[in-house]
C-alpha cells in the first residue's frame, strides 16, 4: 500500500506497479517512454508492452513522479 506522499511499501515495490500508456504508436515512442520512466529516481525495472500498450515499472518510485515524467514526454499513464 501507499502512504500519505504516495512512496510504495515494500511488497509494492517488489510487485511493481502497472499502467496503460495511451498515445504510443511505435517503437520509438515505446523508447522514449520506457527511457522516461528509467529516469525517475527511485526506478529499478521498467518493462514495456507495445502490443498491449502496457508499462511495468518496479522500485520505490511514486505512481505521480512516473505519470509525471511519461507525461512530460508526450504520453498519458492510466492505472491498470
Amino acid at each position: 500500500m501507499s502512504d500519505r506522499n504516495g512512496a510504495l511499501s515494500d511488497p509494492e515495490q517488489q510487485a511493481g506497479l502497472e499502467f496503460v500508456v495511451k498515445g504510443m504508436t511505435c517503437e520509438g515512442c515505446a523508447a522514449t517512454v520506457t527511457n522516461a520512466a528509467r529516469r525517475v529516481s527511485g526506478v529499478t525495472r521498467v518493462k514495456l508492452d507495445l502490443d498491449a500498450a502496457t508499462l511495468r515499472v518496479v522500485g520505490s518510485a511514486d505512481v505521480e513522479a512516473i505519470t509525471a515524467a511519461v507525461k512530460d514526454a508526450g504520453y498519458v499513464l492510466e492505472r491498470a
